[in-house]
């Protein structure tokens, strides 16, 4: 695929997709905005609304920004047609391996950006050496839970919180099955370093936190990362941060620059 005039398509137009939109529509070299998929079309960008099929037999690149549970469905045409795909929701490879095992799926490329996270590109050389293990702490507001199937199922009162509690501790596979909605930070730490199921996750809600936060502890035999980050939430979408839209727009952009620092 060469970096003139390609065809964008975004899947899914929710807070994280129309960030996206914007970024292209006010101009990302070599690329172009070309049409969207969405159930509840919108009026802001002059593009047509399609279908997942047709999404991705008219567009050079897509652009995933869907809720996890709906990535199966958009990924089948993205083989088929031979596309590229940019995916944000990292969860979804944990929830539904399918994807990964689709008949054409090497025909393809499956991009995942940062999201909210920093200090991956350290996590992905640290694994050429060796991890010996991983973790991930998450903490929003407590209604920045809320509709998670372990809450639901678990019968939690995100209300009567007040002060940081945690509320859940399990491997990445658990968390993005508990909440997937929130946890696509702890499916791309275990992508780029020792897997789901050896990548332990702390969710906590905090309701005198001011931002989303993710604490991450990579600890190799030669060196140890660190990392924490402090997110604003997208006043759109409180599960996600507005640096999630940000992680893809800087990938496109570093796919079409002469300079690129991984």
């Amino acid at each position: 695929m060469t970096n003139t005039n390609i065809k964008v398509g975004i899947a899914g137009m929710g807070a994280i997709g129309r960030a996206v939109a914007r970024g292209l529509t006010e101009g990302i070299d070599g690329y172009t905005l070309h049409a969207a998929s969405d159930i509840n079309p919108l009026n802001e960008f002059d593009i047509p609304y399609l279908s997942f099929e047709a999404l991705c037999q008219e567009c050079d690149l897509i652009i995933e920004a869907l809720p996890p549970a709906i990535v199966p469905q958009l990924m089948p045409h993205v083989f088929e047609n031979e596309k590229d795909v940019i995916l944000i929701s990292s969860s979804a490879l944990l929830l539904a391996p399918e994807i990964l095992t689709h008949p054409k799926c090497k025909m393809s490329r499956i991009i995942v950006p940062t999201g909210a996270l920093s200090g991956l590109d350290g996590v992905s050389a640290l694994a050429q050496m060796g991890i010996k293990s991983a973790s991930i702490a998450t903490t929003k507001k407590p209604m920045g839970y809320s509709g998670a199937p372990y809450i639901l199922e678990n019968q939690i009162d995100l209300g009567k919180i007040k002060t940081k509690e945690r509320i859940f501790k399990g491997n990445a596979l658990e968390a993005a099955k508990a909440f997937p909605a929130n946890i696509n930070v702890a499916a791309t730490l275990s992508l780029a370093g020792i897997g789901p199921e050896n990548t332990q996750v702390e969710i906590w809600a905090d309701p005198e936190i001011g931002g989303n936060t993710h604490e991450t502890k990579v600890y190799g035999e030669f060196s140890t990362i660190t990392s924490k980050v402090e997110n604003t939430p997208d006043p759109a979408n409180p599960k996600s941060s507005m640096l999630a839209a940000q992680s893809i727009i800087s990938v496109l952009k570093k796919m079409s620059a002469p300079l690129v620092v991984l």
